[in-house]
């Protein structure tokens, strides 16, 4: 837009606008009091003066602005230029050809201009699309204005206007007011549903549009009367509202960085819409059989509202097919976003899908297929059978199972297992599937994907085996420690209290004081060594390796019992004697750890461990009835809880942990053993 079009290159203020305005409505009242003959000539170019620098204004905001603002500001600018054609039509009539204006390009324009400014509210500027969008609300709306312009041209245009030129425009302002009232009831929903500042730019439409309103009402009701239709004393309410058009788009012009950063989502359903667009396309065929059994109309009229109702039709038709063509075209375009979405994410996520027709054994594979199967192409059509052959020979018979309990209990299938690739490689994949079924309950079809999850369980392995490689150095070093306690330190100790035993006995000329504390710090020695001997025990206990695992925890319960002061119910069922010395350390870890949590933690004074062999497993329980805790709380596993389940998952065995605040605890470790032909203890 040319900055010559303002002073000081666009920096017109709007308030120095309120004040030219002012300045031209005392000009315009003044010319109405003194200067009569001249008014209608005065108003109709200060009209378009005004006109064409409200459609400039508007038309520099479209081209500064984006997305909808754009639309707004177009729309606007359009319907201020129609409504300047009205005093280029008068100037024409009344001053070229010298006669009355034509009822019909009188009107038209009118008319046209409010569908304009209805459909630039339509596109709700002050929305920020969530697919950016905005072709579909407006398209729709625009639809159902132009259900507005068919009943006008229906209503009015096959009628001779002359004669009946008052009956003509009372009907005219009926529908005309009516179209003005719509645009008002439009802009104040936009109102009570918008934030600054585009509320503050809709409560200056509204209003410049209810002095337009009352302005039009007033003109045509004297044209009706037979009074001039121009100047008059109804010129100044079209000045008012021209010059506040004029300040509005000023005023969005200075503030367009505010209006542009709109915060507002759209979270409108379109359907009420589309709704409306599809009765108003179905309205304008009723109303053409409608007409067709109509007789009390002249042929000439019956004959021109027929021709508009085909023209209608044939508009609708076109705009009803751009609007189908424009939805399908935002639908390939969404299906083609999601399909590369997906893609892209199945390419970084080293996954696959597959889509499986369990009727005719047929599956398309899709996604990275090179890295999990050794394909290269990104999609493959394959048999059920080819991915049975593509799953590890020891891992086909659960796969199977699996699948087949998923679709018997109809729920989503699940499982981890490892694929054969083409050059022998092997792959851990995590699959997930849904099952579609017949109206009789049977498979038909099976989608699924698969995530490759080979680096996980190789970190997985390497953990465990860090973790069994720290555990038994852990072990050993009990061992060492506990070797060196009782072959050494014990050892010394003992050999200590011999002598200190020996000088109490042997220092008969020493007094009885010395003498009773000799014996003193013998006793006392020997206490330390019987503790040495317990701590000895308690890092490498003996009767695990000689007495067996039923042996080993049973004295840990009575020792336990005997130094915490704490009640501890010991049982055994079916425990084999043969158990493997890792199984038999792992689980006496285990009660030992757990019965040290109950002294430290539960604050009971009474615990149970039963040790017994079911289904192939050996099965420990440590319970107490003691204070409990929230296993759901990342604070409740302490080291000695990571400890157990560390130990245990070495081993393929798991811990349960159940208990509840103030409601005891009782833990679970299973480990598998299986034992064929073998008696139990």
């Amino acid at each position: 837009m040319p900055t010559a079009f303002f002073p000081g290159g666009m920096r017109f203020r709007v308030r120095s606008w309120f004040t030219a305005s002012i300045l031209l409505l005392i000009i315009h009242t003044a010319i109405i009091l003194n200067l009569g003959q001249i008014q209608s000539a005065y108003s109709e170019v200060s009209y378009f003066v005004l006109l064409v620098l409200a459609c400039g204004v508007a038309t520099a905001n479209a081209i500064r602005a984006g997305q909808a603002i754009r639309l707004f500001w177009f729309f606007l600018a359009l319907a201020f230029a129609l409504w300047a054609v009205l005093p280029v039509l008068w100037f024409y009539d009344g001053v070229v050809k010298g006669k009355n204006p034509d009822f019909l390009l009188e009107t038209s324009p009118s008319f046209l201009h409010i569908v304009l400014m209805i459909a630039a509210a339509a596109t709700r500027p002050h929305l920020r699309l969530a697919k950016r969008r905005a072709y579909r609300a407006t398209f729709n709306f625009l639809v159902l204005l132009f259900v507005w312009v068919f009943a006008y041209a229906y209503l009015l245009f096959p009628y001779d206007y002359i004669p009946q030129l008052s009956s003509m425009v009372l009907r005219f302002e009926a529908f005309y007011f009516t179209e003005n009232f719509l645009l008002l009831v439009v802009l104040g929903v936009l109102i009570s549903r918008s934030h600054l500042p585009w509320k503050s730019i809709y409560w200056h439409l509204l209003g410049a549009s209810a002095v337009y309103t009352l302005g039009s009402l007033i003109t045509n009701v004297r044209w009706a009367l037979g009074y001039p239709t121009s100047g008059g004393w109804t010129g100044p309410f079209f000045t008012a509202a021209i010059c506040w058009f004029v300040g509005i788009g000023l005023r969005g012009w200075r503030q367009a960085p505010e209006l542009a950063q709109t915060v507002q989502l759209d979270t409108t359903n379109t359907r009420y819409s589309s709704a409306l667009a599809m009765l108003a396309v179905l309205a304008i065929p009723i109303v053409g059989v409608w007409e067709l059994f109509r007789t009390d109309e002249p042929f000439g009229t019956h004959e021109m509202r027929l021709l508009i109702v085909m023209v209608a039709g044939l508009l609708l038709a076109i705009a009803v097919f751009v609007q189908d063509y424009l939805a399908n075209r935002e639908f390939s375009s969404d299906v083609g976003v999601a399909h590369d979405r997906l893609r892209l994410a199945m390419d970084s996520g080293k996954s696959h899908g597959w889509d499986w027709d369990l009727v005719s054994g047929q599956s398309l594979w899709f996604g990275d297929l090179q890295t999990t199967f050794g394909i290269e192409s990104d999609t493959y059509l394959a048999s059920g059978q080819q991915f049975y052959h593509n799953v590890h020979p020891e891992d086909r018979e659960r796969v199977s199972r699996t699948m087949a309990q998923a679709i018997e209990d109809q729920r989503p299938y699940t499982a981890e297992f490892r694929i054969v690739r083409r050059d022998g490689g092997v792959r851990w994949v995590a699959a997930r599937g849904k099952f579609y079924y017949s109206r009789k309950g049977e498979a038909e079809r099976m989608l699924g994907m698969a995530v490759d999850i080979t680096e996980r369980k190789m970190a997985e392995e390497a953990l465990a085996s860090l973790s069994g490689r720290l555990i038994d150095a852990q072990e050993e070093e009990r061992k060492r420690i506990a070797r060196e306690l009782h072959d050494d330190y014990n050892q010394r100790l003992a050999m200590l209290a011999i002598e200190l035993e020996g000088l109490a006995e042997n220092g008969g000329g020493a007094p009885a004081p010395e003498g009773q504390s000799l014996r003193q710090l013998s006793d006392r020695v020997c206490e330390l060594g019987a503790d040495l001997h317990s701590l000895s025990h308690r890092l490498h206990p003996s009767t695990l390796r000689v007495l067996g695992l039923v042996a080993a925890v049973k004295t840990l319960c009575e020792e336990f019992e005997e130094q915490q002061g704490v009640q501890v119910e010991f049982a055994d069922k079916n425990v084999p004697r043969d158990i493997p010395e890792d199984a038999q350390l792992c689980l006496f870890r285990i009660a030992q750890e757990g019965l040290r949590n109950i002294k430290r933690h539960s604050g009971a004074d009474r615990a149970e461990v039963h040790l017994e062999w079911l289904d192939q497993r050996l099965h420990l329980e440590v319970a107490d009835r003691g204070r409990g805790f929230d296993p759901k709380k990342p604070a409740g596993y302490g080291i000695g809880l990571r400890s157990m389940e560390e130990r245990l998952r070495v081993l393929g065995g798991r811990l349960e942990i159940h208990s509840r605040p103030m409601e005891g605890t009782r833990i679970d470790a299973w480990l598998p053993l299986p034992i064929d032909g073998r008696r139990a203890a």
